[in-house]
């Protein structure tokens, strides 16, 4: 599948953004032609870190991020899969990562019914 090097993207800047503190960070993505929605979730060494702290230190990758989960489905559908829809990306701060991929529209956008 041709979405290594977009993994590798995504998991490079979601550690850029991730907090000093942060051992586990986890990104979750929702991928439509048009659409991106974008939540990231950092876990310390005691618990879950304030997430309102992701706007502090991902301003100038969000949009690396979106360019990126574009390109990712484009690369998807012009080798003939099925694009995702929904990534969850787990990275550890010193080790690996790991990636879920779901054809599902999750329930809480806003405009599933």
């Amino acid at each position: 599948m041709a979405d290594d090097p977009y993994f590798d993207t995504i998991v490079a800047i979601v550690r850029k953004v991730s907090p000093p503190e942060a051992v586990r960070s986890v990104f979750e993505a929702e991928v439509d032609e048009h659409y991106t929605g974008l939540r990231l979730r950092f876990d310390g060494a005691d618990g879950p870190l304030d997430s309102s702290r992701w706007a502090e230190f991902a301003d100038p990758w969000s949009e690396e991020l979106t360019s990126t989960l574009l390109d990712l489905r484009d690369a998807m559908v012009a080798e003939g899969s099925r694009p995702r829809f929904g990534l969850t990306f787990t990275v550890q701060r010193d080790a690996g990562f790991e990636v879920a991929l779901t054809y599902d529209m999750p329930a809480d956008l806003p405009w599933v019914h």
